[in-house]
């Protein structure tokens, strides 16, 4: 009898409208908003016009349609309403969209109920309610049988039967929720042979297993040539009973509890879980072969070759896979692939034959490029998917997907590897493979040298798996992770764990004893480092760690003042390990006679100090050129450079450092390495000024970056010459910036005053003013000698007049101007402000003799330096002369001035104008009517339509009237 297979219906709702009137046909639009209840969410769909029936069906795991009439014939748009809710704050809801014939509303939820109402004659409203009981099975449509067969009272055929299941099948089964059967393995549970036709008359898929994600390497666009490529969500597999893998990448496979025994966790269920990347991963489907069972056949089979004479028969299916396991034992792959190969092609197999074959197909390409990931990737990934889907009840199916996401991530798919160990944990979850996925993730971590992560990892199974097989090397891990972490304390406690409870784990992995003994060393015990040190070297003196166990032997000796002892370790780990870390370490003891692994200038510079038979400098250099991997070689780098350094060799120390930071820029000794090149570069730049070279200051500084951001520490000599170096090369920016360190901090005597005094000369040069003022304040505790005060108070004044705040610059000038030693250029610009502030204050007496000293002190410089004359100042004072004497009545001393001033305005100038209209009228106060007649007279002619010309114009206008008019009076006068 042939089993029907079911389909279980959850919470499937189809809703119809009410029958309401005709809707009209020009119905255009529609809009949608949603809103929160207590215990569901409402979504309210508003149409135009009245609706007049509708369908609401659940169409999806997540998923209603909702179909009009109008929907179908009007509806062009459909958004949601203005200033509405946002549905990505929903819980339940997601954006309806518009399908053109239908609307798709989807939910945030796999399990839900849902029911319709009517808001209005054009509104519906949908309620959803969470439902965490079920998942959504579509309902298949049974098969009506017409009455007069029912009517005969025949028992269907057994052919018959077996087809309309087939059909019930085809239409019920859905992939992407539940494992089904095919019509072919319903055949296989009949005798009669018309079944048999059945399932051989048209292949059926097999249900697949698959992530709902996509792989990003090419492997799933190939494949055995009978899959079938096609993406559909995960199938929901019921758990298996625990069984132990015939494979798993492990080095240690993983030991099985007891039968119906699951792992024990620890009380500690506080522990977060580390949560891997998660990538998309996507199954191909497999296309079912033939499969005639050997069980149906009753015919004898008769071998004969192609004579038609009788041979032997071939060997059995059962004796070929023996012989392929018995391959596969020995390490003979090649012929085992092919005998497995072979079988693969037979069509006779049973079900149990082919899955042996396709899980040995995959247990041997892997055991074959396990060694080579990379390049055998897509031929392991393909067998391991045909196998693992081929029964996805199997107990084997945990070690395969613990085999595809181990093998992703170790080609670097660590998003699809976090895929498959994902569905291994959701969907075997008391597998005792399991934690091996946490111990995949942190070897991973660790590699890739993030070790909190990786401590993570190793401390959840530790935690969570306390009696696996994979705790004791997720303890190793943790230790080690604690150790790069510096959490020396709690590494020891680990260790301490580890070896308590496996006592004698050390002989089967002695690398654990120099483990144990570096963590000890770290916390100061000497002695227990001690021992475990030399346990591991009797155990395994050629081992992997023992050149580095023998040199930290020797810094124990040497920390404990036994330096003959320390000198005798050293020299055989030099004999014995030439070329490895522990060789050259204790080459660097022996010549350095001493343990510097974090040196600092003056720790290096005492050792250079010594005499040696070994030169460092060619232990230094063997160990960069001959090793650069190795750990050493960063360090050797450092103390090449400090070298150079100690020899004056500063050019090579500057060149070392800078390769250093190209090398390692992340590396824990950087800090010590800038120190170097900032020393170097300090001489470089204090030998340079002496000799005003600033070009070659600014060219080092260019050359060698590693000396760039570091301003704050640079010395305050090498600070004021780079900065003054850049002032001159027209950096006017980047010697401020340079100089900036100075005023944030109190004063260095000597340096901090140069520095202001370059500041200040920066700021003056380039009209920074405000900028005066603020570096004033800055600096306003600093106790200043005699010229470094005069300096700021004359740039702090010169600011306040530029800024047009003459009044606060006053009493500074003031001061300034009892200095007797000022300099002549500065005292020019003292007479003219005070000058121009008594002219303000109409006391012209002051005003007077301080624009003369002004005006002398400008001429005398332009006299000695033309170029940089300041004309325009000149200008003002005569301007200023002018004025003075005119207002105070001389007349005659104006006009003198103004003559003078006439000489230094061209015609070109804009003044030009305005000066020669004064003239004139000075002239006329002197009593020339005629050379003010005549100056006037060229002003109008010039330019008739200026200002001055139209002013010139009306002048000698109203005097020719005054003229006349003279004439009709008695006296001649008016």
């Amino acid at each position: 009898m042939i089993k029907h297979i079911s389909s279980r219906l959850i919470w499937l709702i189809v809703a119809v409208g009410f029958v309401l009137p005709a809707l009209p046909a020009e119905t255009q639009a529609a809009s949608w908003y949603w809103g929160e209840h207590s215990k569901f969410e409402r979504l309210v769909i508003a149409f135009d016009t009245p609706v007049k029936n509708f369908t609401l069906s659940r169409t999806g795991k997540n998923e209603l349609t909702f179909v009009t009439p109008q929907k179908q014939q009007a509806v062009k748009s459909f958004k949601p309403i203005k200033n509405g809710r946002l549905i990505k704050s929903s819980k339940y809801l997601a954006a309806p969209k518009n399908t053109k014939k239908s609307l798709r509303i989807r939910t945030k939820l796999n399990g839900f109920r849902f029911k319709t109402s009517r808001a209005a004659n054009n509104k519906i409203a949908i309620d959803i309610y969470p439902d965490r009981k079920g998942k959504f099975t579509p309902v298949a449509k049974k098969k009506q049988v017409p009455a007069k067969k029912i009517a005969t009272g025949k028992k269907p055929s057994t052919k018959n039967s077996a087809a309309k299941k087939t059909a019930t099948v085809k239409k019920t089964a859905n992939p992407k929720q539940q494992p089904v059967k095919t019509a072919s393995s319903v055949a296989q549970k009949t005798t009669s042979p018309a079944v048999n036709k059945v399932s051989s008359s048209k292949e059926e898929k097999r249900p697949f297993f698959s992530a709902d994600n996509t792989f990003r390497s090419p492997v799933n666009t190939g494949g055995p040539e009978k899959w079938v490529a096609k993406q559909t969500s995960s199938p929901a597999i019921p758990p298996v009973q625990n069984t132990t893998p015939a494979d798993a990448p492990l080095a240690a496979q993983a030991t099985k509890n007891k039968a119906g025994q699951q792992p024990q966790q620890t009380a500690s269920n506080t522990m977060k879980e580390p949560m891997p990347p998660v990538g998309k991963v996507t199954i191909p489907e497999k296309k079912l072969e033939k499969v005639v069972s050997s069980d149906e056949a009753k015919t004898e089979i008769v071998w004969v070759d192609k004579d038609g004479n009788e041979v032997p028969a071939p060997p059995s299916p059962e004796r070929l896979l023996n012989v392929a396991k018995t391959a596969l034992n020995n390490g003979t792959y090649t012929e085992a692939l092919d005998i497995y190969k072979e079988l693969k092609r037979m069509p006779t197999l049973t079900k149990k034959q082919r899955y042996e074959v396709l899980n040995g197909i995959a247990d041997t390409l892997y055991a074959m490029g396990k060694d080579n990931l990379a390049n055998n990737y897509e031929s392991i990934i393909a067998a391991t998917t045909e196998a693992m889907n081929f029964d996805l009840k199997s107990p084997k199916v945990p070690s395969l997907l613990l085999r595809l996401g181990y093998t992703n991530l170790k080609i670097g798919n660590v998003r699809e590897a976090g895929a498959y160990f994902n569905i291994l944990r959701r969907n075997h979850p008391k597998d005792d493979l399991v934690p091996s996925t946490y111990y995949y993730w942190g070897e991973h971590y660790f590699k890739e040298k993030d070790w909190q992560k990786a401590a993570d990892n190793f401390q959840y199974i530790v935690q969570k798996y306390p009696d696996t097989s994979f705790v004791r090397e997720a303890g190793v891990g943790l230790a080690k992770s604690l150790y790069q972490l510096a959490y020396y304390d709690q590494a020891y406690q680990i260790v301490d764990y580890v070896g308590k409870r496996w006592p004698r784990f050390y002989l089967d992995y002695p690398p654990f004893l120099s483990q144990m003994g570096d963590v000890a060393y770290r916390l100061g015990k000497a002695d227990e480092a001690r021992t475990h040190y030399w346990t591991y070297y009797n155990i395994d003196p050629d081992g992997d760690d023992a050149d580095m166990v023998l040199a930290r032997l020797g810094d124990i000796y040497l920390e404990t003042d036994e330096f003959e002892a320390a000198r005798e370790i050293y020299e055989e780990a030099v004999r014995k390990f030439p070329d490895r870390d522990g060789g050259l370490v204790s080459l660097m003891r022996l010549a350095e006679e001493g343990k510097y692994d974090t040196p600092t200038i003056s720790d290096m510079f005492s050792v250079f100090d010594k005499p040696y038979s070994l030169k460092p400098l060619e232990i230094y250099s063997k160990i960069i050129e001959e090793h650069p991997d190795s750990r050493l070689a960063p360090l050797a780098r450092l103390k090449k450079s400090i070298w150079y350094l100690w020899n004056n060799q500063h050019p090579e120390a500057l060149a070392t450092a800078s390769s250093f930071m190209e090398k390692y820029p992340s590396h824990e000794l950087v800090p010590r390495v800038k120190e170097v090149a900032m020393r170097s570069f300090s001489v470089l730049t204090a030998n340079n000024i002496k000799e005003e070279n600033y070009e070659k200051i600014l060219q080092i500084w260019d050359d060698f970056p590693i000396v760039h951001n570091q301003e704050t520490k640079l010395t305050p000599e090498s600070r004021v010459a780079l900065a003054l170096s850049m002032w001159k090369k027209n950096k006017p920016s980047k010697a401020l910036k340079v100089l900036d360190p100075f005023f944030q901090q109190l004063k260095i005597p000597e340096y901090s005053e140069m520095g202001l005094n370059l500041a200040l000369s920066v700021y003056v040069d380039n009209e920074r003013w405000s900028d005066i003022i603020d570096l004033a304040h800055r600096v306003e505790l600093w106790e200043l000698k005699k010229e470094s005060k005069n300096q700021l108070d004359y740039a702090v004044a010169l600011a306040y007049e530029n800024l047009d705040k003459p009044d606060k610059a006053v009493d500074l000038w003031n001061r300034l101007k009892s200095i007797e030693d000022m300099p002549r250029a500065k005292e020019a610009y003292v007479n003219y402000f005070l000058s121009r502030d008594a002219e303000r204050r109409e006391e012209f007496e002051p005003a007077y003799k301080l624009a003369i000293g002004a005006l002398r002190s400008f001429k005398e410089l332009a006299a000695k330096n033309p170029k940089k004359a300041d004309n325009e100042k000149i200008r003002d004072l005569l301007s200023s002369l002018v004025d003075i004497t005119e207002r105070t009545g001389r007349a005659d001393e104006a006009l003198e001035w103004a003559r003078e001033l006439s000489l230094a305005v061209t015609e070109n100038d804009p003044g030009y104008a305005a000066m020669r209209y004064r003239i004139a009228s000075l002239y006329k106060k002197n009593g020339d009517t005629e050379k003010w007649r005549d100056i006037l007279t060229q002003l109008a002619t010039a330019d008739p339509q200026s200002l001055y010309g139209r002013m010139a114009t009306s002048d000698l206008t109203t005097q020719d009237l005054s003229k006349d008019a003279s004439s009709f009076s008695p006296t001649g006068r008016l």
